[in-house]
């Protein structure tokens, strides 16, 4: 295989997947296409059968349902260098019950799940970063079950507040409510009621 220089992205993909070899990331370039997605629209959209995965080199992401009554509920969130995917849809060839959309204007490096696949059986180096992906969605899932669990709007609010602090700078109030699946309102009142408490442990 002719070696040749990565483009700069690939550099921060390095560092969070060290034990890829450059060669390898050369092999996934090489399946590999630049797309910039505008916000609002859809990597990925409810009902579709998911052919695609992709690396996020800039921008956010949502990965949202729709409930019973038609209104959005965000399960998860995507940022700089997290991957964006629905291998259920792809494996069971069904409709994607989930929408992966960008929050702001984006660029995304997709790879077609097809020609991705048959490198896990070459490439332990790749397998090893699939399942690592597997475990992080997992993980991802049974803490946002947790967070669902806690009783008021005032817990979870503090608990991404705590531990995410990520979510509350880039997300708007509008959808972190859809995150913690309760209103705008009650989570403005929590957020307020937050900012009163640290304003009297400073006084």
């Amino acid at each position: 295989m002719t070696t040749y220089e990565l483009p700069s992205w690939y550099q921060r993909l390095m560092k969070k997947y060290p034990v890829v070899t450059p060669e390898e990331w050369q092999l996934l370039d090489s399946i590999a296409v630049v797309k910039h997605i505008r916000k609002g629209e859809s990597f990925l959209r409810y009902g579709k059968v998911a052919r695609y995965s992709a690396f996020v080199l800039s921008g956010m992401f949502k990965f949202s349902i729709l409930d019973e009554e038609g209104n959005e509920k965000i399960v998860r969130f995507g940022f700089a260098d997290d991957f964006l995917a629905n291998c259920e849809s792809y494996n069971k060839k069904a409709p994607s019950a989930v929408s992966i959309t960008a929050m702001e204007d984006a660029v995304i490096l997709r790879m077609n799940i097809k020609k991705l696949q048959p490198l896990y059986d070459l490439h332990m180096n790749l397998l090893h970063v699939n399942l690592q992906l597997f475990q992080e969605l997992s993980e991802q899932q049974s803490e946002h079950q947790y967070i669902l669990s806690l009783k008021t709007p005032l817990q979870r609010y503090r608990f991404l507040l705590e531990r995410r602090p990520a979510i509350i700078q880039k997300i708007s109030l509008t959808n972190i409510a859809r995150y913690l699946y309760t209103s705008r309102e009650a989570l403005s009142r929590a957020r307020l009621y937050l900012l009163d408490q640290s304003r009297n442990f400073c006084d």
